[in-house]
């Protein structure tokens, strides 16, 4: 299986889906508008306390929606190789994408540079004349394991976070999802 035709198809799946959602509360709201981002309180546990909603809705009160997919790439679990690290992906759902990792230790500082490249919290690459902001949504880091939630990022934040993982060392990365990764505790 052509594993970047895999990662591309999903990502261009779920931004379907959102183009058709932003679309649809656009119609149905006095003021509304797609990819907010916001800082959130100190109990946060998000990377650097920042999320990207996908849609608010202000109707005299400020209300978030978000994106509920309906369709979901299915596929047989597959392996592939970056450099000298393994990994396999067992699920992968572009707004709920889970990265395990073997390293003792996430690569902070890496890691913050891409999470500013790709969430964007300046907003430095922002396009007006984009409908979508091709930035993730947020990313949550607990040991082993990366959270992310890729919004409407392109294909190459995927693969650019697994290429910063191996060149910290990982030699084996399993991505799923967290609907999968509940289900196997059951």
């Amino acid at each position: 299986m052509d594993l970047a035709a895999l990662v591309s198809r999903t990502r261009n799946l779920y931004v379907a889906q959102f183009r058709s959602f932003a679309q649809k509360q656009l119609a149905n709201c006095v003021q509304g508008a797609t990819e907010i981002k916001l800082r959130l309180s100190e109990e946060s546990k998000l990377f650097d306390r920042l999320y990207c909603v996908d849609f608010i809705r202000n109707d005299g009160a400020p209300k978030i929606v978000e994106l509920q997919p309906e369709d979901i790439m299915t596929f047989d679990a597959v392996t592939g190789a970056l450099g000298s690290s393994s990994f396999s992906i067992e699920h992968l759902q572009w707004d709920d994408v889970v990265i395990r990792h073997n390293l003792e230790r996430q690569p902070y500082d890496d890691l913050s540079s891409w999470f500013r490249l790709w969430f964007d919290p300046k907003d430095e690459r922002h396009d007006p004349s984009a409908d979508l902001s091709g930035t993730i949504h947020s990313m949550l880091l607990e040991p082993s394991c990366i959270s992310i939630d890729f919004g409407t990022a392109p294909p190459n934040a995927f693969w650019e976070i697994l290429l910063l993982l191996e060149a910290a060392g990982a030699t084996r990365m399993e991505i799923s999802n967290s609907r999968a990764e509940a289900d196997r505790l059951v």
